[in-house]
């Protein structure tokens, strides 16, 4: 009986793969380094190995790989020289992401007073640890914040609040606000964050170029010898239909090795993509069977 597993088990052998490549991954392994992405990695570095730059700001479309270019930057940062503090969703009140931030740096449960005074205690709290933590071990602390675009101006202001802490005139925190494009208007609004934001970029969708790199270097990375399963014709369309975003693109992507492997074809062609959006567009009501 052909169950599921052994269906995936014949598709990967099928395509010469180990694993699937065009899945949502935030896997560094899967990054692929187009001219945008290294250029958000390299001030993302920069801003952290400079110290006293306080705040920068990664922005993007959608889909365009903030969250994977967030998770490489994070993987590659030394533990010898920096703590880093990584909320996925930044959704919250300041005094929860202080919070957060002290449970993170603590060995130990920190459980405050929930009183009028709050602030004033994880304040106190957090400086502590900062001090032990950071300061005498000669390190730095890196805040990222995803979804940055959802947190409210006061946040924004007591985050830029954090950033005032110094010892012997060094400050010892980076906060990077990693977000969707509104992000930039929030912070432009606000003219005491807007001058603190030491460097900031946007990553932009990959152009066909990047596009034809990105397939091969997921589907080398899955596995494949060479990573030369989709034809010119293939990726120029691909390019088109998805405008360069890596999320749509592996969206087609993984139905279109699908398909082709149910038709026993030796490649990916144009065909086979145009197919698979004329559905996908059925489904999304953007057409009319």
């Amino acid at each position: 009986m052909n169950t599921d597993k052994q269906k995936a088990i014949d598709y990967l052998e099928y395509w010469g793969l180990k694993e699937k490549p065009f899945e949502n991954t935030t896997d560094p392994d899967f990054f692929y380094e187009s001219y945008d992405h290294i250029e958000a990695l390299e001030r993302l570095f920069y801003i952290v190995e400079e110290g006293n730059m306080n705040f920068g700001m990664l922005t993007g479309e959608i889909g365009c790989g903030k969250t994977i270019t967030r998770s490489v930057f994070k993987k590659r940062l030394s533990p010898l020289q920096y703590d880093v503090i990584d909320m996925e969703n930044a959704n919250l009140p300041f005094n929860f992401i202080l919070l957060e931030c002290i449970q993170k740096m603590s060995l130990e449960e920190f459980n405050p007073r929930l009183q009028d005074d709050e602030l004033y205690y994880l304040l106190k709290e957090f400086k502590k640890l900062l001090k032990i933590k950071i300061v005498q071990r000669k390190k730095n602390l890196v805040i990222i914040l995803d979804e940055a675009q959802q947190l409210s101006k006061e946040a924004i202001i007591e985050l830029k609040n954090l950033t005032n802490i110094t010892y012997d005139n060094q400050s010892y925190i980076t906060v990077i606000l990693v977000g969707q494009p509104e992000l930039r208007g929030v912070v432009k609004s606000l003219p005491q964050i807007d001058q603190r934001i030491s460097l900031r970029f946007h990553l932009n969708p990959m152009s066909e170029k990047d596009v034809d790199g990105y397939l091969r270097s997921r589907l080398k990375v899955a596995g494949h010898p060479d990573g030369a399963l989709f034809s010119p014709e293939a990726v120029s369309v691909l390019s088109q239909v998805t405008g360069g975003i890596p999320r749509e693109i592996n969206r087609i992507c993984k139905l279109a090795l699908d398909r082709s492997f149910s038709l026993r074809l030796d490649y990916i062609d144009e065909e086979v993509i145009n197919s698979i959006v004329m559905d996908l567009n059925k489904q999304d009501g953007k057409i009319h069977g």
